[in-house]
Order: structure tokens, then sequence, then C-alpha cells
């Protein structure tokens, strides 16, 4: 998901409707607020977006339109299709569609897309294809010329502005805001923008970090309970080791041994569980129902830092059975004897 924003999110400064989020292609700039951003002190470009809900391929997908001059290409990240190449056919009237579109319609560069318009159905040829995870309906992308030969005129739904080398873009957001002030406007800057996507992609995962922990406390309980039960039933055991001159502290190292034993056992089976599921989960489950690629990109930091954690709760959970073991007295021996 990093890697894409930073392909798509390219410009300084990205302006848009407040209403947005809930109107979509209903949420339209005002042409005479469009024109005074494009002309801002310190705005050296600004490129423009409209987005349509259409039916295209037997589905309801986003259609957007932008400048040709800004760059197609440019704005995505290919996985099909020459960026060269595939500027040129949308100069011409071509479109790119996303990942999710193309593997689920089972589309690719060259093919036609058929999309719905009020004058009837069109087919469009399709010069690429790129990958989206923001939609797993579906999108396209064609100029803004292109879109309004097939769905007629319309406001300008998003802005993003390129600011002069060197700008400090968070002033210029701030400038813009007092500018603008009382005009139905959402501005934010590119590391604003970027953090608020990430912290939404991270909400996704709260429930997964919460079973995580609720996982390590129950795998950390059935250490302690086991390393207890171990220590009863061969309590005449340990009291042998006594006898025969083991020290207390000797014995608290073999139980904290075992914890630690039993941790290391658990993160190598996990670890080639967690190996195999992320494969299945990627190149099967990802590609089957979202119709998205996710690149692989082992985080060995993580890993290491998770294993870390891991270790050391089994650890704290194998303090108390080992100390209770360590404190089995010799005369155990006898007494299990009689």
């Amino acid at each position: 998901v990093e890697f894409w924003l930073g392909d798509t999110l390219r410009a300084d400064v990205y302006v848009t409707s407040p209403s947005w989020r809930r109107a979509r292609s209903e949420a339209g700039l005002d042409p005479a607020l469009v024109e005074r951003l494009a002309r801002a002190p310190g705005v050296r470009s600004a490129g423009r977006l409209r987005q349509v809900f259409a039916e295209a391929a037997g589905r309801r997908i986003s259609l957007s339109g932008f400048d040709a001059g800004s760059g197609g290409p440019a704005r995505v990240r290919l996985v099909e299709g020459a960026p060269a190449e595939a500027l040129r056919a949308l100069r011409q009237g071509a479109v790119l569609i996303s990942e999710p579109l193309a593997r689920k319609a089972r589309l690719h560069p060259g093919d036609d897309l058929p999309v719905a318009t009020p004058a009837g159905s069109v087919r469009v040829r399709i010069a690429g294809v790129y990958s989206d995870y923001g939609n797993e309906r579906g999108a396209a992308l064609v100029t803004m010329d292109r879109l309004a030969t097939l769905f007629g005129p319309g406001p300008v739904s998003n802005m993003d502005l390129t600011l002069a080398p060197g700008a400090d873009v968070e002033r210029e957001v701030d400038r813009l805001r007092r500018e603008f002030r009382g005009e139905p406007l959402l501005i934010r800057s590119n590391r604003t923008l970027r953090a608020d996507v990430l912290a939404i992609f991270e909400q996704t995962f709260a429930v997964t970090r919460l079973l995580q922990g609720v996982s390590l406390v129950i795998a950390a309980a059935g250490i302690t309970l086991s390393l207890l039960v171990l220590a009863r039933e061969r309590a005449a055991e340990l009291a042998l080791y006594r006898a025969l001159g083991a020290t207390r502290g000797q014995l608290f190292q073999v139980f904290l041994g075992r914890g630690l034993g039993i941790a290391a056992g658990g993160l190598l089976l996990g670890a080639l569980g967690g190996a195999g599921l992320a494969l299945v989960l990627v190149r099967v489950v990802n590609r089957a129902w979202f119709g998205w690629t996710i690149d692989l990109h082992w985080p060995w930091l993580a890993l290491l830092a998770q294993a870390a954690w891991i270790l050391a709760a089994a650890a704290l959970a194998s303090l108390y059975p080992a100390l209770r073991a360590s404190r089995t007295p010799a005369a155990e021996l006898s007494r299990d004897a009689l």
C-alpha cells in the first residue's frame, strides 16, 4: 500500500469537497473555485479529476477523467502495458482499467471495455492495466475530454496542485485555507493525505492485533499450566536431583529452559505455517477474491521484534513454575517412596 501511495500521490496539495466521502460523483467543485485554485500564488500546475459511476463489463465501476496534459500513466503503477504507449492511446480515447476489474472481467490491453453511457453501450479500447487497492469492484481512467464525450460535461470532483520547487507545502496549505476560508473545500497536503490513508488502512488490522494479543496471553497461560503439571508429576524426580546435589538455581534454569524451548518450537512451527498462509493469501485468496496483487515483502525487523516478545512472554510465564519446581525438597523423594 505504501508503494501504491507513492506512485499515486505525487502532487503537493490535494483539494476536494467536504462531501466527497459520502456523495462521490455527485460532489463537485464550483468552476470558479477551480479556476481560482489553478491561478493561486505559488501553484505551478493544477490537475483536475472528475469521477462518475458507470456500468462496464457487467460491473458497476468508478470511471475517472483526468487532464490529458497531466499524464495518466504517471498517476498510476501499470502492471500491464507500456507507459508511453498507454499515454498516447489515452489521448486518442482509450482507457486504463484497474487490476481488480481486469482480473475479474478477464480483460487485457488491446481488449475492448463495454461501457454503458446515456447514449448507449460504447466499447472503449483498453490501453493498460494499473494496480489499485482502493476499489475491489473495479475502476477505470480516461481523459477528461473522453469522459465528457461519454457522459457529457460535469463538474470537477478533485484537484491536485503542484507547487514551486522548494516551497514549504504545509505553509502553502495553511495559506490556501486562509485564502479560501468559508468555501466548501477540503485542502490537504500530500503528507496529511498519505497519513490519513495509512491510518484508515491500519484500522482494518485492529482486530488482528487484538487477536494476536489474546493468543499470546493464552499461549503464555498454556506454558504456565504445562510446566506446573510437569513439576507436580515429576516431583520425585526433582527431589532425586536435589538429593544428588542439584541446586535450586539449576532446577530453576531447567524449567525456564523448558518454557523457552516450548516457545522456540512454537515460533518455528508458527513461522513455517505463517509463511505458507501468507503465500496462500497473497497468491490465491487476494487475487481470487479482491482481484489485486500484493508483492511479498518479508518484514524481518517486525518478525524479530515479535519473536522477542514471544520469548519474553514465555520466560515470564515460566518464572512461577520454575520457582515452584526449584523449591522441591529432597525429602519429597522419601515421602513419595512411602
